[in-house]
């Protein structure tokens, strides 16, 4: 390649068309070629042979190439344009991946990735709608969720009685006299137990459960000295399970379970009973069994 003329520090000259503009560019901008080598990060030499036209003193045209678009960018000149203009009188076969560190004052470094994006703002917004899934589930199982109380339904009090102890000699003798006046021991009618059969009721018992709030009860009933299961379900908050409407459940005897027997008013035999005396989960039998 035909070497061209030597150039000015500060205004360079040179018959390159190439050259010129780029040096014409940078006067018009007003920079001295620290400060077009501080802009570009090319070194001090790169933009002094730029500007003179010596592109024969780079290792090839590809280093040639590289460096023109990079300073036309810098410049604001149409990169492409100084490109097609720029015509070597040799090509080389080297690449410009050869480009030795010397040549730059300095690589850009990247920019740090933004730490709110698109696509992170989307993954929080996914999370959070699985968290509301997950718990409005989890509100649901509980509500249908059956909930079996630890004790055997045999060893539970009914309702309205108290925990059994020992009797004294005075407890027993006005516990016979109460039998014998006709008094109940409980505020539920009871059913008589023996070691043969159980009689059945003249008529049989009539059951209803009232919730005070949403609630999940099972009932099961006593006929001819089997269980059959009536209802289990989550009654809502007022509702009265069967409907006043509608006829009462039926059996000679009924096992009641209960999430919360606090939530649950027990109407058996058209009289309200209100709710279980013990709160929590409870299955307990009515009438009691003595």
């Amino acid at each position: 390649m035909k070497k061209k003329a030597s150039t000015q520090a500060e205004s360079p000259e040179s018959t390159d068309p190439v050259a010129s503009q780029l040096g014409v560019a940078r006067l018009r901008l007003g920079w001295t070629i620290e400060e077009a080598s501080a802009r570009t990060r090319l070194h001090l030499n790169v933009i002094r042979k730029l500007e003179a036209g010596d592109f024969d003193k780079f290792p090839s045209s590809a280093y040639a190439r590289g460096f023109l678009k990079i300073y036309s960018r810098e410049l604001g000149l149409d990169s492409k344009k100084i490109l097609r203009e720029f015509q070597p009188l040799h090509e080389s076969d080297d690449s410009i991946l050869d480009i030795r560190p010397e040549m730059l004052e300095a690589l850009p470094t990247r920019a740090s990735e933004p730490i709110l994006t698109t696509r992170g703002i989307g993954l929080g917004v996914l999370g959070l709608v699985g968290v509301f899934v997950v718990s409005v589930l989890g509100i649901q199982i509980y509500r249908v969720w059956p909930v079996k109380s630890p004790k055997d339904p045999s060893t539970l009090a009914p309702i309205g009685a108290v925990e059994k102890t020992a009797p004294t000699a005075a407890e027993t003798s006005a516990t016979a006299t109460s039998v014998k006046a006709g008094e109940p021991l409980s505020s539920l009618p009871m059913v008589q137990n023996s070691d043969n059969s159980t009689p059945k009721a003249s008529s049989p018992q009539q059951l209803r459960i009232k919730a005070k709030k949403d609630t999940w009860v099972r009932i099961v009933a006593i006929r001819d000295g089997k269980e059959v299961q009536l209802f289990e379900d989550t009654i809502d908050e007022d509702d009265v399970i069967p409907a006043k409407d509608d006829p009462a459940w039926l059996g000679e005897a009924f096992i009641v379970t209960t999430r919360e027997a606090a939530d649950a008013e027990i109407i058996f035999n058209d009289s309200n009973f209100g709710p279980y005396e013990k709160p929590g989960p409870q299955t307990f039998r009515l009438p009691a069994a003595r």
